[in-house]
């Protein structure tokens, strides 16, 4: 029979323990890092897509195929019903304006700003269209239905 040797290390070493300990420590700084930039992404995509739907809304409580007459110019105000912190801006730039040719004559660059602010973070998103508005026989540029 032979004895067991009595000198022998079979545990770890603090060293050891200290690298293990350092090495889950930064995996787990990682991890946590990782999740909050996914769920910053989840977070703009559904103020992205709150925005498409709210510049839908905007030309449903603010047409513009019911003004008296357009012409260039800014208006802007908050949603009566949806989120707070959400507003809305719209520009009206008359193309032909300056130009001598009347080819151009009754175009508008409309653009519609959607902004949205939560606490220290805020965003906006915006359409921009051109528009053709022809001259009424009275003179008028307007995009409004007659009334018969």
């Amino acid at each position: 029979m032979t004895d067991p040797p009595t000198s022998q290390n079979t545990g770890m070493t603090l060293v050891e323990v200290l690298l293990a300990i350092v090495i889950l420590g930064v995996s787990l700084i990682a991890l946590v890092d990782g999740a909050s930039q996914a769920l910053s992404v989840v977070r703009q995509a559904r103020n992205y897509e709150m925005a498409r739907r709210m510049l839908g809304q905007v030309e449903a409580e603010s047409p513009l195929r019911l003004m008296d007459e357009i012409s260039a110019g800014q208006e802007s105000g908050a949603f009566q019903s949806g989120p707070s912190g959400w507003t809305w801006a719209r520009e009206i730039v008359d193309v032909s304006e300056g130009d001598e040719d009347d080819q151009r004559a009754g175009l508008f660059l409309v653009t519609t700003r959607v902004s949205w602010s939560h606490g220290r973070r805020s965003g906006s998103e915006e359409v921009t269209q051109y528009l053709y508005v022809p001259e009424d026989s009275d003179g008028t540029r307007t995009l409004k239905p007659r009334t018969l």
